[in-house]
């Protein structure tokens, strides 16, 4: 107040402003007051489904930006990677693996969604995290719930599993060349499904 010459009711507006958009949270109680939020990606997941539920993102716009930025992100992960991180993507191929076996797609699916997150966090850029997060609760929430038989997710697997061993190796040219073929073949085979479901819901595919 003092500083903006401001009064107490535009300050706590302002405050309310900054907590809605998730800069700032607001705790009650005598220890109380307006304390910087850590990072979160709700908001731009948020922001992301609105416009993917309105139909102005399409998955072929989801498609693009991974095409864009995961390769660069698994490259920086070579570089970047502590044994938590990798110990973390090595369990998660484990589990995936697992749930295959037992014939649970759904949550290998889901596990393959998580790959992408470690991956984007063991970066060590939080921008690209918070992008790459975003976009996964998108597909997560949309995306993940289309039919899809064994072998794309086990060849999803496969990927996982030969990108896994290019980071442990810092091989970084290979690991970007495998995420952009595999980001690619997914993107082709949902256009794939996408199409299928047009046709069968009698839409004219031009």
């Amino acid at each position: 107040m003092e500083q903006f010459g401001a009064s107490r009711v535009t300050v706590r507006e302002a405050l309310r402003t900054l907590e809605h958009s998730g800069l700032v949270e607001i705790r009650r109680g005598a220890e109380g007051g307006a304390f910087v939020s850590n990072p979160d990606s709700k908001f731009v997941s948020s922001f992301l489904q609105d416009m993917f539920s309105l139909g102005n993102i399409t998955i072929k716009s989801l498609m693009e930006a991974r095409l864009s930025v995961e390769p660069y992100s698994v490259e920086l992960a070579a570089k970047r990677i502590d044994g938590n991180f990798l110990e973390q993507i090595r369990l998660n191929i484990i589990e995936t693996k697992g749930c295959l076996e037992r014939g649970n797609q759904n949550d290998s699916r889901l596990l393959n969604l998580e790959f992408h997150r470690i991956v984007a966090q063991a970066s060590g850029n939080l921008v690209i995290f918070l992008m790459i997060d975003s976009i996964m609760d998108v597909m997560e929430n949309n995306i993940s719930a289309i039919p899809l038989s064994v072998k794309p997710v086990e060849r999803t697997t496969k990927y996982h599993d030969e990108i896994y061993l290019a980071i442990k190796n810092r091989d970084a040219k290979t690991e970007r060349d495998l995420m952009f073929k595999h980001i690619q073949e997914i993107h082709e085979a949902l256009e794939l499904l996408n199409k299928k479901t047009l046709i069968e819901k009698g839409v004219t595919i031009v």
